[in-house]
């Protein structure tokens, strides 16, 4: 690959320009293309590399020579259009400091709910001083995924007294998982086999007065299932960091159902420093023709 060569930066440059900041610090070299509907096809034909976080429609057709797309966030369905040539390579980043983040913001939301907080909301709204007193709890939280995100969501959350079992595709059915689980963590990938996993069959699965926390995308939830379950008292509440439509649109049903927290897809927020300089050590071993780091299986969509 010509040094010069441009590298096309796939995402709205107003939301990554923290990423775009580090990369230029990082490589003030670097030919970094930030992608606009004025670029011409000549243009776009000569792009090898591409780092970003989700295809403009129709763009990845046009990258007659792209040899190499490297995802700026852990999970690379937006990447994986049906357009991306079969031979391109897709590797994505791994960020311990995320993995961590998103580990911290599920135990806070598990511990919020086995601990009963959300009823001293409620009492403190009336200035009702009752208390519930209560030990340790240790509920039985079952983690959906167990990459790097879902392990440590596991250690944080072993380390603060809960029964964690994981569950992956190779672990049996999952609805006879769902069976004895208090808690149901998603940290699944968003692949066409787990789009839609967790609805009203997989609800009902689950324990009457179970819990479920989705840090992972929104289109795993079938969310008017979720909304029937939990006003029908079979789910005691969700958590809901991602969701179908974001922004979540004000009218969505979602904000106003009982028992269902919602948050704006903040549950840990990678460093661009460390995915910066992850990209460029990437590009190296591209130019050298070398190994690529953390390649996805196109396949299996992780």
């Amino acid at each position: 690959m010509d040094t010069t060569t441009p590298i096309l930066f796939a995402a709205d440059p107003v939301i990554a320009a923290p990423l775009i900041d580090a990369l230029r610090r990082q490589s003030p070299d670097l030919p970094l293309l930030p992608y606009s509907r004025a670029l011409d096809d000549a243009t776009l034909a000569a792009v090898e590399v591409v780092i970003g976080w989700r295809f403009p429609p129709g763009v990845a057709g046009k990258l007659a020579r792209l040899r190499w797309v490297f995802a700026m966030a852990a999970g690379v369905d937006k990447l994986l259009v049906p357009d991306l040539a079969p031979g391109v390579v897709v590797s994505r980043m791994v960020d311990p400091g995320q993995a961590l983040g998103i580990a911290q913001y599920v135990a806070a939301m598990v511990l919020r709910h086995v601990r009963g907080q959300p009823r001293y909301d409620a009492q403190q709204r009336v200035h009702d001083w009752t208390r519930h007193p209560m030990g340790a709890v240790h509920p039985r939280v079952r983690v959906l995924g167990w990459g790097a995100i879902g392990q440590e969501i596991g250690r944080v959350l072993q380390a603060v007294g809960c029964r964690v079992q994981p569950w992956q595709r190779s672990s049996g059915p999952l609805h006879a998982a769902l069976a004895d689980a208090d808690i149901v963590v998603n940290a699944l990938p968003l692949t066409p086999a787990t789009e839609g996993l967790l609805d009203a069959a997989a609800f009902a699965a689950m324990p009457r007065g179970s819990y479920l926390v989705n840090i992972a995308r929104g289109q795993h939830v079938v969310e008017p299932d979720l909304i029937a379950a939990v006003q029908s008292g079979q789910l005691a509440g969700a958590t809901l960091d991602v969701q179908a439509n974001e922004p979540l649109p004000a009218g969505d049903p979602l904000w106003d159902v009982p028992g269902i927290t919602i948050t704006p897809h903040v549950a840990g927020q990678s460093s661009p420093d460390t995915v910066a300089a992850q990209f460029i050590a990437g590009l190296q071993a591209f130019r050298q023709g070398g190994p690529l780091p953390n390649v996805v299986d196109r396949v299996r969509g992780y």
